[in-house]
């Protein structure tokens, strides 16, 4: 019972989260502080272990740290905000480390649902700037779904 409200907490940050960044284009550091709290949370009382969390937390936006870092000088604008990388870097340590294949399967969700939404959000909003948290937040729920794990 206690771990469905912990992870009824999580998808409702997700959700906010989701429709801030859709609005004013800002990932709130409170928020995902709050995610990374509840992972602690579940560490103390259901006994999961931490050293998975940290690595998740380090593993999910590696390759997103290369794109914030790298991708402005490629493509001369800025690819993905450092809100993005908390962002993952906090669902990382929530969800806990999995493994190298699930890790890569996290990305290819990721990759695929980009473009998708990126041409329907420049079509329906005319804009420059996309948000980006909701391809992560829409990608961690199908990934949950492909992973069979109810979270």
């Amino acid at each position: 019972m206690g771990r469905s409200i912990i992870d009824i907490l999580f998808w409702i940050i997700l959700l906010i989260i989701l429709i801030i960044d859709f609005k004013k284009k800002i990932i709130p550091d409170a928020l995902t502080i709050t995610i990374i709290i509840l992972g602690i949370i579940k560490i103390i009382f259901f006994n999961e272990n931490l050293e998975n969390k940290l690595i998740g937390m380090g593993t999910y936006p590696i390759l997103f740290n290369y794109l914030y870092g790298y991708g402005e000088k490629i493509f001369k604008k800025e690819v993905v905000g450092f809100g993005d990388i908390k962002l993952l870097s906090s669902i990382g340590f929530y969800l806990g480390y999995f493994g190298l294949i699930y890790l890569l399967i996290y990305y290819n969700i990721i990759f695929l649902i980009s473009p998708i939404y990126g041409i329907i959000y420049k079509k329906l909003y005319e804009e420059e700037e996309i948000p980006f948290a909701p391809v992560i937040i829409l990608s961690t729920f199908i990934f949950i779904i492909i992973k069979g794990r109810i979270i």
